[in-house]
């Protein structure tokens, strides 16, 4: 319960820090809409699974891929074409222990699909959460070391 409470507290205030107009770029970006969000957590394992070409307006870029306990996290950016900028965050996490791979999207300045994303997140077991907890921990340091101006 406890790995869930960190989480809930890191993505509330990862929202309210974000509806404050936080000067950095990922708090000034467009939000997240429900089609890219789809995308996200369906889309993307239906186009690797059927190797269809890219969603048309967007491309993904590789952030990084780390191995936490028996969880693999894979993360890739979706970025929008048209403007460079980021749609959402995928988080592709595969369990060594259960051999289920999960698709995670995190959304961009949209509170609706944000609460989508926390019950999603809801639902894991205390190991995956967990893990998932440190990744995002991780993440956000590296993040705001970067980005913060003091």
């Amino acid at each position: 319960m406890k790995p869930f409470l960190i989480l809930s507290l890191m993505l509330f205030w990862v929202q309210f820090y974000s509806t404050a107009q936080a000067d950095t770029l990922l708090f000034h970006a467009r939000s997240t809409t429900l089609d890219e969000y789809n995308y996200l957590i369906k889309g993307y394992k239906i186009q690797i699974e059927s190797g269809l070409d890219m969603k048309k307006g967007y491309y993904l870029t590789d952030v990084g891929t780390q191995q936490i306990d028996s969880y693999s996290f894979t993360i890739k950016n979706l970025m929008r074409e048209d403007q460079y900028d980021l749609a959402g965050i995928l988080v592709i996490t595969y369990s060594g222990t259960s051999g289920r791979t999960y698709y995670t999207g995190i959304p961009i300045n949209n509170p609706k699909l944000m609460a989508m994303y926390a019950a999603d997140v809801a639902k894991w077991d205390r190991a995956l959460s967990a893990a998932y907890t440190h990744l995002i921990s991780s993440y956000l340091t590296m993040y705001f070391n970067a980005n913060v101006k003091y």
